[in-house]
């Protein structure tokens, strides 16, 4: 197999994606021509097998319903056993349009009108978007931020899961957008204070793929046999193919799956799933392994990159490569107002990147942008917001 082509910035407008030609949907006042460094998407191609997969699929000229069957499982427990030595049962493993559509069947499935849900902020923000839009209650445990090296606080934590008002937790392992990956102390801990007081944990495992060299993720069901136990892994952050919903729900205890079954087939139907999403997973989980570990060795090098690139142009900036994902959680405010230039970059310098307060209060004077993608094009955004702090300093 040759090395991947990963230098090379593609022209992917005209397409309908997000990041390229609905940038308004972050601000209205963003061009259509402005370099997007925001969203969890990367500028690299599929991997090759990937693509001549899908065409074989549609060249046969059927694409009636369809269900998983054993080469999908089979693919599944496979991949996760080789990465994480996570063994994982046939009967555990449903399907799901999505981990945010999955995250909607379990608080209406799980947890009452209400109750509450505790969430790490800054997080992921359709998280608390669904708590809300469930008639839930976010309960936030806020990280602790200590010089951008960050930790849960376990004291707080423990204090809410005691409120028996609080039925569920939220975990992002790897976090986004922190970047943190949980150590097995830090996971047990967490299990055994949500098993002391009975509380279901929801833990989203999308990013698990994605750690830096020498970074191990847990899955948490490695660290414990704790019943209520949901993880939500799937195929689109790790093979770039976030567009196609599908994912994977890990269930063992059978009257969770009992809950999910009436929450998704009697309520929803959600019961067939996409033919080309089956030939998508299998082809990825079992031919596409030599193409993440390529991917993430080239992000790892734009980490570095950027790190070296902070150090010379902005040194005032304390920044941490992150442990996992392929997103920079940075704050500029040694230089300049956060608000000032997020404005400056999208109405003079034509660069979307993130605001960190949509991923809660805490959030607020850090940005979040992608490294995933041509240095080229990351070393043009860095040279953008570096021009963009230097006329704010100077006015």
């Amino acid at each position: 197999m040759g090395k991947l082509i990963l230098d090379k910035l593609y022209n992917r407008k005209g397409t309908d994606c997000v990041k390229w030609d609905h940038k308004d949907f972050v601000d209205s006042r963003v061009s259509d021509t402005a370099l997007p460094l925001w969203l969890s998407d990367m500028e690299f191609k599929v991997a090759d097998e990937i693509t001549e997969a899908l065409i074989k699929r549609v060249e046969h000229g059927f694409l009636g319903h369809s269900m998983p069957g054993d080469s999908y499982f089979e693919s599944v427990q496979g991949w996760y056993k080789r990465r994480f030595n996570w063994t994982i049962s046939k009967d555990s493993i449903f399907y799901s349009p999505g981990v945010l559509p999955a995250l909607g069947f379990i608080l209406r499935g799980f947890t009452k009108k209400g109750e509450g849900v505790i969430i790490q902020e800054p997080v992921f923000y359709p998280f608390a978007e669904l708590i809300e839009g469930t008639d839930r209650k976010i309960v936030n445990n806020q990280l602790i931020n200590n010089d951008e090296n960050y930790s849960i606080d376990f004291i707080d934590l423990e204090n809410k899961l005691k409120d028996p008002n609080n039925t569920m937790l939220i975990l992002c392992s790897p976090h986004n957008p922190v970047g943190r990956v949980w150590t097995k102390d830090e996971l047990k801990k967490i299990v055994d204070l949500c098993q002391e007081n009975e509380v279901l944990i929801f833990s989203d495992e999308l990013h698990c793929d994605l750690t830096r060299a020498n970074v191990t993720h847990h899955p948490l069901k490695t660290i414990s046999d704790y019943s209520k136990i949901i993880t939500a892994v799937a195929l689109g952050k790790t093979f770039n193919v976030g567009g196609v919903p599908i994912s994977q729900i890990i269930i063992d205890d059978e009257e969770l799956k009992q809950i999910w079954h009436k929450e998704t087939r009697k309520k929803h139907y959600i019961s067939f799933a996409p033919p080309l999403d089956m030939v998508l997973a299998e082809t990825a989980y079992n031919k596409c392994e030599y193409w993440v570990d390529e991917v993430m060795e080239y992000v790892e090098q734009n980490f570095d990159f950027l790190v070296d690139y902070l150090n010379k142009h902005l040194p005032k900036v304390k920044y941490k490569k992150p442990e996992g994902t392929f997103l920079a959680w940075i704050n500029f405010g040694a230089y300049v107002d956060y608000e000032k230039l997020f404005e400056l970059l999208i109405t003079k310098y034509d660069l979307l990147i993130e605001n960190g307060h949509v991923f809660g209060e805490s959030g607020a004077g850090y940005f979040r942008m992608t490294v995933a993608c041509p240095q080229s094009m990351l070393e043009e955004g860095l040279n953008r917001i570096v021009k963009a702090i230097k006329e704010l300093t100077d006015n």
